[in-house]
């Protein structure tokens, strides 16, 4: 019982401002020059940590870009919620949000590539960041779906998650230039209308 406890136990407020101005470093260094440039040394350098204090919070790079990828769904999520819930349709919800969230990483190329890249490319060891990452687009989505107060059904999770693979392949597409963001977003809309009947 003891253990149980000390585990989802909150980290002291220092700790969570240390890890917050790491994840900065790192989003301003894959926002400056994508993948490539996020080194953990100089990661650990603009975040004014030791190296080894880094290496304690994020393994890897992988484990840094998926969880700031994780951050960066945080704080879109509550700009991407739909606030009409009662004057639209469920599809239309869900659309403007994944639309919402493709138009930001778009905007955003480098960050979003790095991010993306590292999600794609995470392995076992980055498996909780990245199921964390997957649950949150499929959250959004979920969210967007249903009015408050309503209980999402299985197949409706399953709906969300086809709907949140789509998204991301089509995403990847985007970020290496073979789709244009009106492609991908009629691409989503089409899936959504389909799978959402």
């Amino acid at each position: 019982m003891a253990t149980e406890s000390a585990a989802v136990k909150t980290p002291p407020a220092s700790q969570l401002a240390r890890r917050e101005r790491i994840l900065d470093a790192a989003v301003d260094l894959a926002s400056e020059g994508g993948y490539d440039s996020v080194q953990m040394r100089e990661v650990a350098d603009r975040a004014d940590v030791a190296l080894g204090t880094l290496y304690r919070y994020f393994p890897s790079k992988v484990h840094l870009l998926v969880s700031a990828m994780g951050r960066t769904f945080d704080e879109l999520q509550a700009s991407v919620a739909p606030s009409d819930a009662e004057a639209s349709t469920p599809e239309e919800r869900v659309y403007r949000v994944v639309a919402a969230v493709t138009r930001y990483l778009a905007k955003n190329r480098r960050l979003s590539g790095a991010m993306l890249r590292a999600l794609v490319s995470a392995d076992v060891d980055a498996g909780d960041e990245v199921d964390a990452v997957s649950a949150q687009m499929v959250g959004m989505i979920a969210d967007a779906w249903h009015t408050p107060g309503s209980t999402p059904t299985e197949r409706d999770a399953l709906v969300a998650l086809v709907i949140g693979k789509v998204w991301l392949s089509d995403v990847l597409t985007l970020l290496t230039r073979r789709m244009t963001v009106s492609q991908v977003l009629e691409d989503l809309e089409a899936t959504i209308a389909l799978v959402m009947r």
